[in-house]
Order: structure tokens, then sequence, then C-alpha cells
């Protein structure tokens, strides 16, 4: 089209500006010089600049809610002298962080802790718990989950420990931003995921190394966040060196079977979306169970939703794309619907099982790296087959070759021997145990 433009312009300027045309062809033989002949050079910043434009992105999100999520922790630590050790997510504080419970399905238990002033009488303090525990047994039961909770509590059960800003607090503190960090080094790896699905032209290389220039930023801040912890425990064990304040902990055992019952509740939704998605319902079961012990209101420090713990910005992405077309993130909100959360978690399934791993041929193969890459990805799933130097590591259809050669023991024996993160062999050894348990019920 532009040739004849500017022939056009040509014949009719030629007489009174000759000059005119010559620019014209000129212009023409440099942009046909340009695409036969491109600059390298330009084309790699570009391509770099485009990969780090959309990593940064979910980064800015990711600054921003830890900014908030670490100011949160600063005011506990300072308070209860240190944040719970669990990395779920499950843990809700009142409004004053006067008291925190923890709702912990994978151990079928309750914790109720209550703080006060070190001098508060052992009577005030107990009645204060009692009544913490009474209105989270009384929600328990309101969930459907039991109406077989004690309503009274034990006196000679209650914990109490004096808040001291010790070593194991610290240390605790400490272990929470560096599983943090890793689930932040894994999103990265599933935005790598995203992103060389969707501009297929880029090379892998480029990606892959502004994805480790993410994965060094996310170290060097985690050692930040730990000096700046480092700091607060300093200042406190100085400014308050005997203890100011006691918590008075509580353990409240779930019934038995209330895993089962909860399992139960949900297990329509993941026979509806089994059908719908061509996904085993004992699959959909067995990481509702690994991710949330059937826990709708879950919530990580990532942060992922629901039951089966959905990443608004990576998997929830991913289906509101592919599925619903719609290209935008999920709402945290959307998520905590138990339908929507099971639909979504589902389809992301699908979307593994058929778009990113499609090329592995056996059934029982690719299970099991479907679970792994709901954890970590499939590009960390290809890393493990394909060779270091050998270009693009994270390309799956090069892994599936050499996975296509191996028997599917040799698969799983690969993946748990050479996964990046211990906590993505964990899952798929958690996972792959359960699915057989959820098979077992289906078929009875």
């Amino acid at each position: 089209m532009k040739f004849i433009k500017i022939s056009i312009l040509c014949l009719a300027s030629i007489i009174t500006h000759p000059s005119l045309c010559n620019d014209l062809f000129d212009e023409f033989d440099q942009e046909i010089e340009s695409f036969e002949h491109p600059d390298t050079d330009q084309m790699i910043k570009e391509y770099i600049s485009f990969v780090q434009d959309y990593l940064t992105e979910y980064d800015q999100w990711r600054k921003s809610y830890l900014n908030d999520y670490d100011k949160k922790q600063e005011k506990i630590i300072n308070r209860w002298g240190a944040s719970t050790a669990d990395n779920q997510g499950n843990v809700e504080y009142s409004d004053d962080l006067s008291s925190r419970t923890l709702v912990d399905y994978e151990n079928n238990e309750v914790v109720v802790e209550v703080l006060v002033p070190i001098d508060t009488s052992t009577t005030e303090a107990n009645e204060l718990l009692a009544k913490e525990v009474e209105k989270n047994i009384i929600k328990e039961q309101q969930n459907a989950l039991s109406n077989e909770l004690p309503a009274k509590i034990n006196s000679e059960k209650i914990v109490v420990t004096p808040v001291q800003f010790n070593k194991k607090d610290e240390e605790i503190a400490k272990q929470n931003i560096q599983k943090q960090t890793t689930a932040y080094k894994i999103e990265a790896d599933l935005k790598s995921d995203q992103l060389a699905i969707k501009t297929v032209e880029i090379p892998y290389q480029i990606i892959e190394e502004a994805t480790v220039a993410q994965q060094i930023s996310l170290e060097k801040e985690q050692a930040e966040r730990i000096k700046k912890v480092e700091k607060q425990y300093q200042v406190l064990r100085q400014t308050e060196p005997k203890p100011q304040r006691k918590i008075l902990k509580y353990t409240v055992q779930l019934p038995t079977n209330s895993l089962g019952k909860r399992a139960k509740k949900y297990s329509p939704f993941a026979e509806k979306e089994s059908k719908r998605f061509d996904i085993p319902v004992a699959l959909i079961m067995a990481i509702m169970h690994s991710e949330s012990a059937f826990n709708p209101k879950a919530k990580s420090a990532v942060p992922a939703y629901g039951l089966m713990q959905i990443v608004p910005r990576t998997a929830g992405h991913d289906v509101n794309k592919l599925v619903r077309l719609i290209d935008k993130p999920m709402k945290p909100v959307e998520l905590y619907v138990p339908e929507v959360n099971v639909e979504t978690g589902s389809a992301y399934l699908n979307i593994l099982d058929q778009r990113y791993l499609k090329s592995i041929k056996d059934p029982e193969s690719r299970l099991y790296c479907t679970i792994a890459a709901y954890n970590t990805g499939a590009g960390n799933v290809a890393k493990v087959f394909n060779k270091k130097g050998d270009g693009n590591t994270r390309n799956i259809n090069r892994a599936a070759k050499i996975i296509n050669q191996l028997s599917p023991s040799e698969v799983y024996q690969a993946l748990m021997e050479r996964l990046p993160y211990d906590e993505t062999k964990h899952y798929l050894k958690k996972v792959s145990k359960r699915i057989s348990l959820y098979e077992v019920k289906s078929t009875t």
C-alpha cells in the first residue's frame, strides 16, 4: 500500500517537485532495508522493555500489598511478640489486636488467644478467653461443621505465655518472610508462563532473564525485610526488658468427622466442574483438601483465596481471559464464593492439562506435571527435564519430548528430585496421595 501511495504522489508531483519523489523513494528503501536487515540490538531492547513492563505491573501491586502487610505485622509483633507461625493466612485478629483466632482445618482444631496486661487476674483473663472461645464455637456451629463442640472451656487446658520478644518469636517472623518470598518467586514464574504463551515472538531467553532478575530483586527485598524485623526485635528487647503482657491460649479440637463433612459440602461443585472441564473429581477434591482443607475463607500471604487458593492476577487472570473472555484479574470477593472458586480452579487445571501440558502423551505423567504446575507453573516443570545451557529451559513442548520417553513413575521421581522449590515437591506428594483417597470415596 505504501508503494502505491508513493507512486501516486510521484506521478502527481514529478513535474513540479521532482525532489519529493526521490525523498519518498529514499524513505521506502530505508523501510525495506530495516525489514530485511533488522537492528537486532534494538529489537532485543524493545523485547526486554516489554517483558519488564509486563512483570512490573504485578510487582507494583505486590509491593503495595506488602507495604500494608508489613505495617500490620509490625503492629502485631509490637503487641504479641510474634506473628503466628501459620502461613496459610487463616488467622483473624480483632480490630484492636487484643485477640486472634487460628482456624487450622489441616490439624482439625481452632486456636483462640487473648492478649491481656501481665497483672490481669486469672479470673478476669479466663473470663475474657471464655467469651472469645464461645464466640468462635458459635461461628463454627453456624458454618454447619458441627454441633458437637464443647459449650464451656476447661481452665486446666489454658496455656499462659508472657510476651518476651525472644529469639524464637523473631525466627518465626523471619520464616514467614522467607515463605512469602518463595511464594512470590513462584508467582514470578507463573507470570512468565503467561507471557511466553501470550507473546510467542519474544525469545524465551529474554523472558527467563527478566524473571531471574525479578527473583534476585525479591531476594534483596527479603534481606531488607528481615533486617528491619531484626532491628524491631532488638529495639523491643531494649525498651521492654520485662514482660508487659501475657497471652492466654486455648485449643478446641474439632470433631474427627468435620473434614469429611466439609468435603461432602463442596463435592457437588467438584462433580459439576469435573464434567464441564474434563478434570477428575478426585483431583479437584485432593487439591481443595491440600490447599485449604475445605475452608472457603482461606487466604494465604501471597495472597491466594478460597477453597482452591486462586491468585487473582495469575490463575484468576488466565481463567478470566481464556474461559470467560475477560482480560483482567479476578477480584478476591469473587474467589470467596465457593462455586466460583471451584469453577476457577477446575478451569485452570483444564488450561494446564489441555493447553500448557498438552504435548505430554501419557495421562498419568501429565497428571503429575499438572499437579506440580498448579503450584509452580509449567515453566518450572519444563526445567526439570530440559538441560541447562540448552537455550529455552522453560519450553514445555521440548520437555514433553523427554517426558514422553519416560514411564509415569520416572516422571514423578524426576519431579520430586529436581523441582526448584521444596514446597512444590511436598505439594506434589501430598496431592498425589490424596487423589487415591477421593477416588475410593467416589466409587463407594
